[in-house]
């Protein structure tokens, strides 16, 4: 079974995502092939703004998210099993991080999904 997550995207300020800005974030969704995928996307990021992920179509029950890994000029994070990037004001160029969705499958074994997203930050 193939699911997909898509991005959602919005203004990044202190710690809070604040609504929705299609500008300000692109991206495709991302296909995930079992409870054990490790996938990769693409999106383009407008410099000090973010996004957020939602959890639709995750196959199974998410107990934890959790950064994977860090970007290097962003900064990414969680706030209730949604996990958020946000683009260095003033950067612009790649930057990349991952996270992952744990908890169990739609069959009661271990889900661990893992996603990358490589990052184009841009002015």
């Amino acid at each position: 079974m193939i699911k997909k997550v898509a991005v959602a995207c919005g203004l990044w300020a202190a710690s809070a995502i604040l609504g929705t800005a299609s500008a300000d974030c692109s991206g495709g969704s991302v296909f995930i092939t079992s409870a054990r995928a490790q996938v990769e996307g693409e999106l383009t990021v407008k410099a000090g703004t973010g996004c957020s992920f939602n959890l639709n179509n995750i196959p199974g029950a998410v107990n934890e998210t959790k950064i994977v890994q860090q970007p290097k000029f962003g900064r990414a994070g969680v706030s209730n099993l949604t996990p958020f990037y946000a683009a260095k004001a003033g950067y612009s160029g790649a930057d990349e991080f991952a996270y992952a969705f744990i908890g169990m499958d739609q069959y009661g074994g271990p889900m661990n999904v893992q996603i990358k997203w490589k990052v184009t930050v841009v002015p």
